[in-house]
């Protein structure tokens, strides 16, 4: 009878033995299965979110194209060569859909020689009509011109205390015999212009009252006549 207890004891044993390696088998199956798949679906998911914003980006991309910008301001009638335009222009992508479609796209598509037509701020868009290869009042001066300077009136509030560099204008001076207003010079271009102290002005404060100026050959007699009647009075031209 004892015995067979024991024996019934035995198998007690043996059997809660073989049910615990079991259960550890199975935390060790577990433990194992958490190692590898988690980090199996970290690395997906991290792999999955690298995909979408690779796909989010060439998608952004294929939205944009390039365009021609000015580096810096630049004045009217500003002559540039292809050799130099990189000093004046930079191309930058933006939204296709802000690109006009007379838009330059890049330094290649401009002309070998050109003027600026209108006065262009930073970063501003260059358009197929800001630019030209000739233009009536500049191309005066490629016979040859000389570079001569006067001093006018200081009216705060005239047109030449407004005017600036890359400016075109007319030129009228008061004949003292009939004391009245006599055109002078027509497009006359004006490369510099200075205040009272002789400091050079090129914001919109400043007032101008001496002036460096293009003329031809042909112009120098009648400028030369203007400064020594004086009153001289300049009128900025429209195109």
């Amino acid at each position: 009878m004892f015995e067979k207890k024991i024996k019934d004891n035995d198998k007690k044993q043996i059997e809660r033995s073989k049910r615990k390696g079991n259960a550890g088998a199975k935390e060790r199956a577990v433990l194992i299965i958490k190692t590898v798949a988690i980090p199996l679906v970290l690395a997906g998911v991290v792999v999955l979110a690298l995909y979408l914003a690779m796909q989010s980006k060439f998608e952004a991309d294929s939205l944009k194209g390039n365009v021609l910008v000015m580096k810096e301001k630049i004045s009217a009638n500003t002559i540039v060569t292809k050799d130099k335009a990189d000093d004046y222009f930079t191309t930058v992508s933006v939204e296709l859909t802000a690109i006009p479609s007379n838009a330059y796209t890049s330094v290649s598509e401009l002309p070998d020689k050109f003027y600026v037509e209108n006065a262009m701020a930073k970063n501003q868009m260059v358009m197929k009509d800001d630019i030209s290869k000739s233009d009536p009042v500049m191309d005066k001066y490629k016979s040859g011109y000389e570079v001569t300077s006067f001093a006018t009136e200081s009216f705060d509030f005239s047109v030449n205390g407004s005017l600036r560099h890359g400016d075109v204008v007319d030129v009228y001076a008061v004949d003292p015999t009939t004391e009245t207003l006599m055109l002078m010079a027509e497009n006359v271009y004006v490369d510099e212009v200075y205040d009272n102290s002789g400091n050079k002005v090129s914001d919109d404060e400043g007032v101008a009252t001496s002036f460096t100026v293009w003329v031809t050959p042909e112009e120098v007699e009648s400028i030369n006549t203007a400064v020594v009647y004086g009153g001289i009075q300049m009128y900025l031209k429209t195109k």
